[in-house]
């Protein structure tokens, strides 16, 4: 399903149809990782976590599939309006007061991720995150947060041009290819006009 549109983008549902996709950014197409969290892709070559990951993506489209129309969403799968091109996502995921993931209740924090190297610099990224903060503060959401590390320039830069505001910071406590930085948590503070 749709859930919005901009004038370049199409932010929808996630399904199976984009499973392939996310395996291959996920197995053979993997720069972007280097900015996602890069400290979390270090993992156990001798796991098998591809297969773990291929369950909860079909899982997850399947969940989804159960929602109503007027259900809010809290994942927006990016994609080309021109060419139908499935480009990115923003995900969604709860902090708590200390600003750390949690399972249980807490803050919504979101994410995005637009993997092709072809597709960055050219404001689908922003375009993208201001259309799914006007669709969560129109469905009541009252607090929007966004975190990143302090290496990652481009994350930080978005983050600032749409208006949000540092919120939390904790010194040296990433750890990317053997160097300290912080983590940044930034809080949406102004309003967006609709789009």
């Amino acid at each position: 399903m749709v859930i919005c549109e901009t004038e370049r983008l199409i932010l929808r549902d996630f399904n199976r149809a984009d499973i392939d996709k996310r395996i291959e950014w996920e197995t053979r197409d993997c720069e972007w990782k280097k900015w996602d969290a890069p400290w979390e892709w270090e993992v156990d070559p001798k796991k098998d976590h591809l297969k773990s990951f291929m369950d909860g993506l079909i899982e997850f489209a399947d969940m989804i599939a159960q929602k109503k129309e007027e259900d809010i969403r809290y994942s927006f799968q990016i994609e080309l309006k021109e060419s139908g091109e499935y480009i990115g996502w923003i995900s969604c995921y709860c902090i708590d007061d200390d600003c750390n993931y949690t399972d249980g209740d807490g803050k919504y924090a979101f994410g995005i991720d637009i993997p092709p190297v072809s597709c960055r610099g050219k404001g689908y990224g922003y375009e993208a995150f201001r259309a799914a903060i006007v669709y969560l503060t129109e469905h009541g959401l009252k607090e929007i947060y966004t975190q990143t590390w302090s290496g990652n320039e481009r994350m930080i830069a978005l983050a600032k041009k749409l208006g949000f505001a540092e919120f939390k910071r904790k010194s040296g406590i990433r750890i990317v290819n053997g160097e300290k930085y912080d983590a940044i948590t930034y809080i949406y503070k102004q309003e967006i006009k609709q789009l």
